[in-house]
């Protein structure tokens, strides 16, 4: 196993400071924005808008602006994070094993002495351990952005959202490796698991506009992941923060079932 997670490291690890390059980069932008944002009249300007408009903001709706953890949460953490955080969870979920098998390499990988078992839970420890890495490394820098452009942001929060993030990013691997051991290309697994995760982040800020289909929210994955409550309040909902586990650990045992018995 020690060999497999060595490489895994060494193989991931350039793509890693890529996605925390990125991630750092978007929150540079909007963290250098937000003085700017505190001269204008967000909330006169946003009650010209629609009340589901304003939905979609979330909890406060325009008022969220008025504070950089809800213009992040807004702006940032609400799509492009979970964009960037989704891409890799859900590549290394992919290559794990729709990917070795499109690629015609599994045969090799799996003539080497180690269990299929062993070969899968090495990978997947590495990719939690670099997701989690990434966010907190981030949020990290965000504190440092903040701090550099005066800006109070509350460290209590930040810590809570980074442990939320990275069960959200553990909940998205966990679909990721379930499709990765039905599907057989990468690309596919990828794709799936994007389109469901931003597929949940749409159904859900719909939930939040319209009044039909509230009640249907709390069914997306999306309805356990709030970085604005996290962040303003600096409080974390146990009950989602264990369904999010569930959902990793489930995903991932159900994957090592179907691995262990795939004919690749």
């Amino acid at each position: 196993m020690k060999n497999i997670v060595l490489f895994q490291i060494k193989k991931q690890y350039k793509s890693v400071l890529v996605y925390l390059a990125a991630l750092v980069g978007f929150a540079w932008m909007y963290i250098s924005l937000f003085p700017s944002m505190q001269k204008i009249d967000i909330e006169a300007m946003m009650s010209q808008l629609p009340k589901e408009f304003l939905g979609f903001l979330g909890e406060g709706g325009g008022s969220a602006y008025n504070t950089i953890e809800g213009f992040l949460s807004v702006e940032f953490f609400s799509f492009f994070f979970v964009l960037l955080i989704g891409f890799y969870v859900s590549s290394v979920a992919g290559a794990a094993i729709a990917g070795g098998i499109e690629r015609r390499t599994m045969d090799f990988e799996l003539s080497q002495p180690v269990s299929r078992t062993k070969k899968l839970l090495s990978e997947t420890f590495v990719a939690i351990i670099f997701s989690i890495l990434i966010v907190t490394a981030a949020n990290l820098m965000i504190k440092l952005l903040c701090v550099i452009y005066n800006i109070d942001i509350s460290s209590k929060g930040l810590f809570y959202f980074s442990i939320l993030a990275s069960l959200f990013s553990m909940a998205i691997y966990g679909i990721a490796i379930f499709l990765s051991s039905i599907v057989r290309s990468k690309m596919s697994v990828v794709g799936i698991t994007l389109f469901f995760t931003l597929g949940s982040y749409v159904f859900y800020s719909l939930s939040l506009a319209v009044e039909k289909i509230k009640d249907f929210g709390k069914f997306t994955l999306y309805y356990l992941y709030d970085p604005q409550k996290t962040l303003s309040r600096a409080e974390l909902n146990l009950d989602h923060c264990l369904i999010l586990l569930f959902i990793f650990i489930l995903g991932t045992i159900t994957a090592l079932i179907i691995f262990n018995k795939k004919d690749v």
